[in-house]
């Protein structure tokens, strides 16, 4: 047993873990550490093997308390590897949480652990499974106020301050760095910490956040634009058809005709374009198909003409992961049963339609009778009324991040952000990170400034996360280290196909506004062929 003081020693001396005897990997050994507001129910030691390292898997809940909310609890898991580098790593989840199944880039998640980091991941204060959202209504109909806080910022904070004192006492050493990681819902998590928590990480990671709930309201012009005619159908076929198109047009704006559109904002065509004339039928949309396309594509405002929201990308709309899963459904709605198109399971619908389900009954409390289809949307113009606006607004606005302003005491403390984007996501608009990437460089007078502290990554063909056609295997974990603990800004990531693609590609991941351009020599598909530069059409503008 150390003594206090040898363990105030040893803190203050900073020494690593392996120094001293760790407690047992076991629940009672870990729960007579002690940490208030833990309490440990799993605990296991696990061997090393060719995929991890030797380390201590915990289970438990740690309290949640303060903001104005009553008290509540997260559950977690938790890594402690035996040879740890004093790196704490907190991953997010995604949709409506409630799992401890990270929504986090993937190869950051792999190598974490043997990095030597600390990693944990909490379900945000309430058990789910990712996307249902009945968990915020208490038996009486009224919002859970305790899970709902925890659910926007208090647990993510919470758990991170338990947390780093759990692996303080664990390892009888301090954290060193501590590191963020989220994707979708987990990217939205990591730009309320940056915003609202500056000092609980060094460096932050956020993918393809949902930083802006106003994306409900275009999924709600989408699906009654969708739903207006069984002629209006997007079929996966459809879409593979449309990609076919889209890419023999738009490819070759980047210089290179490589089967990826690097910026889809480049590309001109317009669902208009793709209407059937003069008797065709086959490759080519009905006038009510290109309505849906449009309105998934274009901007969404208000009846005054007020923007609200930027339309996803026209590119790369099909794959098992695409526009069909998203937002069109695999299989052809019933019209006949409007509120229910795709049947009573849940896992049938395009999930795009599910969670716009989950907002109405529970997020914004109209029950599940609430029709979408009655909902004050027009899908030909893709506006929508002041009161839905301003309902969506009161509903979500604690939960958004869309505000540079409030990233102000994170960059002023010299703490780093790497944002990153599918530019095919069709799930939120890679253009709402570039919006808010451009107002950030408005708001710090100018990109360089910006650059300094944070970072967008646009990922080409990436759609939601992870999959598409292009390049989603990229580590930005070892980029935001780096950044953080040797002052090296990264200029490029390098990034590639899965092991597993049937088209092997490689490129560098850019630093917005710079893009991925090819030397003109040299396989296209290989990343040693390419640099960062400014986009052509950028540069002749000067």
């Amino acid at each position: 047993m150390k003594s206090t003081a040898t363990v105030a020693a040893l803190l203050l001396a900073g020494f690593v873990s392996t120094a001293v005897a760790k407690p047992d990997c076991t629940v009672d050994a870990l729960n007579a550490l002690h940490v208030a507001g833990v309490q440990v129910t799993q605990a296991s030691a696990t061997a090393a093997t060719d995929a991890v390292p030797a380390h201590c898997a915990v289970q438990g809940s740690m309290e949640t308390n303060g903001d104005g909310a009553p008290p509540g609890s997260a559950r977690f898991a938790l890594q402690l590897p035996d040879a740890w580098q004093q790196r704490f790593f907190l991953m997010g989840v995604g949709g409506n949480a409630g799992t401890l199944t990270p929504s986090v880039n993937a190869v950051d998640r792999v190598s974490a652990l043997g990095k030597g980091y600390a990693v944990i991941v909490q379900d945000s204060g309430h058990v789910g499974n990712g996307t249902d959202a009945g968990w915020l209504r208490t038996p009486d109909g009224k919002r859970d106020r305790a899970k709902m806080v925890d659910f926007l910022y208090r647990a993510a904070h919470d758990v991170t301050v338990t947390g780093k004192k759990f692996a303080q006492a664990y390892y009888a050493a301090p954290v060193r760095h501590a590191y963020f990681d989220g994707c979708s819902t987990g990217g939205r998590m990591a730009m309320m910490e940056a915003e609202r928590y500056p000092a609980d990480f060094d460096g932050i990671i956020a993918g393809d956040p949902a930083m802006d709930y106003h994306s409900t309201l275009l999924r709600f012009s989408v699906q009654k634009a969708a739903l207006s005619s069984a002629a209006a159908y997007l079929s996966p076929d459809t879409l593979r058809m449309v990609d076919k198109i889209v890419t023999a047009r738009c490819d070759p704006i980047d210089g290179a005709t490589d089967g990826l559109v690097q910026d889809p904002a480049a590309c001109p065509v317009k669902a208009s374009d793709l209407i059937c004339r003069a008797g065709a039928s086959t490759d080519c949309l009905t006038a009510e198909q290109a309505l849906v396309l449009q309105a998934y594509t274009s901007p969404l405002h208000d009846r005054h003409g007020h923007f609200l929201y930027p339309g996803w990308a026209i590119t790369n709309l099909s794959g098992p992961r695409g526009a069909s899963y998203w937002n069109t459904g695999d299989t052809a709605p019933k019209l006949a049963q409007a509120e229910a198109p795709w049947g009573s399971d849940p896992n049938d619908a395009p999930r795009g339609w599910t969670f716009a389900r989950q907002a109405l009954s529970f997020w914004m409390g109209m029950g599940p009778e609430q029709s979408m289809l009655g909902l004050d949307v027009d899908p030909r113009t893709n506006t929508v009324g002041d009161t839905l606006v301003a309902v969506v607004d009161k509903t979500f606005g604690p939960a958004e991040t869309k505000n540079p302003v409030k990233l102000m005491p994170f960059i002023q403390q010299g703490r780093k952000l790497i944002m990153y984007h599918g530019t095919s996501d069709p799930a939120i608009p890679a253009a709402r990170s570039v919006l808010f990437y451009n107002d950030l460089a408005t708001g710090l007078h100018g990109m360089a400034k910006t650059q300094a502290s944070v970072r967008l990554f646009l990922v080409p063909g990436m759609q939601h996360c992870s999959g598409g056609i292009g390049p989603d295997h990229f580590d930005t974990l070892s980029a935001i280290e780096a950044w953080v603990e040797q002052g090296k800004a990264p200029e490029a990531i390098p990034a590639s196909t899965r092991s597993d693609s049937a088209s092997p590609h490689s490129l560098p991941l850019c630093p917005y506004p710079r893009q991925a351009r090819y030397s003109g020599s040299g396989a296209l598909t290989d990343a040693a062929n390419w640099a960062c530069a400014v986009p052509q059409q950028q540069a002749q503008s000067k």
